[in-house]
């Protein structure tokens, strides 16, 4: 990504823009009355870059790995649903006209349902942003002190933790995050690249990467175990002999589909039980592999689980079992109190000339003030404070 600078004066035009082209303008200080800095950055439809629309890895291996991933999928949806069901669970009737039985409906639909599902939950891990740490991004506030007396002492600032800038790209890098060479950005609770996924596995796209290698892990099972039936039922011992019936398979040719969805079950299969058995580590000990190459020593919590699957902020509900967690439709959610302490970051905040003697304090994103915000919302509730102590 090619960039830009210029200077110029507040009061002056607009910046200007082109075709994929934006001008972004960063103040150099609190003070707006100040030259603002503004860097023209070119704004792609996907990538990884914090300015790009949507974020899509395009590493040509990345989107192979993605592209073959949904090609296994979907051939054993074909294998399953249309060459070994068909024969084995379906009826024909005086016309010679097949049909499925009820049994038959049912495992087309369920097998389908986890190929989706999975299917769809590769596609949201690939999507998210896995925890980039943005360019503005500031340290935390240190808590506070207490004061010996309000009255004499004068009122500080809020000092913030010192801030360590990553040596590749050159900005703030949080305690927990790991710079990635493939997406030339700073992870936060990054634990690996995944080529297959062809993204980073990081704190905000943890639970689609676990729902993705659950379902595919569900689908291989089941397509073995449709397997193995069909085989028992065709091959089983009558009389001490054994009886093959005819009618097992349409066509010899379709044999070799099914030994190809015996063989990618059992492939893939162990490899994401094993993925699965690995990640549990990860979840409970709040501990990534990298982490763990560091030599760093975790503790078993609640703490891991909500940071992978989120809270439900309309229950207040983090660590107990939610059926949201099997769903790559649902979001991960964070109160706002405990977002900044998870993320290891928060991002500054403009504000405006002096109305009326006072200073309007206005996020970035547009939303209310802090302290307007404060006399609308009642107090944080005690299991948000235990959540953020566990954090």
């Amino acid at each position: 990504m090619s960039t830009t600078t210029a200077q110029r004066r507040k009061g002056g035009g607009p910046p200007r823009s082109q075709d994929g082209v934006t001008n972004v303008a960063v103040p150099l200080a609190s003070d707006t009355t100040g030259p603002v800095k503004v860097a023209t950055v070119r704004r792609r439809k996907y990538g990884t870059s914090p300015f790009d629309e949507n974020w899509l890895n395009v590493d040509c291996c990345g989107l192979f790995c993605a592209g073959f991933t949904y090609m296994l999928h979907l051939y054993g949806v074909y294998a399953v649903c249309l060459v070994l069901l068909p024969p084995w669970m379906s009826t024909t009737d005086e016309d010679g006209i097949r049909s499925l039985t009820l049994s038959g409906h049912f495992h087309r639909l369920a097998f389908t349902t986890v190929a989706v599902m999975a299917i769809y939950s590769h596609f949201r891990a690939m999507t998210t942003d896995p925890g980039a740490v943005p360019p503005d991004a500031t340290p935390l506030e240190e808590p506070e002190a207490p004061s010996v007396n309000e009255e004499t002492d004068p009122v500080l600032p809020p000092r913030r933790r010192g801030k360590k800038l990553c040596r590749r790209c050159n900005a703030f890098k949080p305690a927990r995050a790991h710079h990635c060479s493939v997406c030339k950005r700073c992870i936060i609770k990054m634990d690996h690249h995944c080529p297959w996924v062809n993204n980073c596995v990081g704190i905000g796209n943890h639970k689609y990467f676990l729902l993705f290698v659950f379902y595919t892990f569900v689908s291989c099972a089941y397509s073995i175990s449709l397997v193995s039936m069909r085989f028992w039922s065709c091959m089983h011992v009558r009389h001490g002999r054994l009886r093959s019936h005819a009618t097992c398979l349409d066509h010899p040719s379709q044999l070799l589909s099914i030994l190809g969805l015996l063989v990618e079950g059992i492939l893939f299969g162990l490899f994401t039980s094993c993925m699965i058995i690995d990640q549990s580590s990860v979840v409970t000990t709040k501990l990534t592999h990298i982490d763990r190459l560091k030599g760093e020593v975790g503790n078993t919590g609640v703490a891991g689980i909500i940071e992978v699957f989120g809270m439900n902020l309309k229950r207040n509900t983090g660590s107990t079992f939610r059926p949201d967690w099997l769903s790559p439709f649902a979001n991960v959610c964070f109160p706002p109190t405990v977002r900044d302490e998870i993320f290891g970051f928060c991002r500054p905040c403009t504000r405006s000339k002096p109305t009326s003697g006072s200073d309007k304090e206005i996020e970035m994103n547009g939303s209310q003030p802090q302290q307007q915000q404060q006399q609308q919302q009642p107090s944080t509730s005690n299991m948000i404070r235990s959540v953020t102590e566990i954090v």
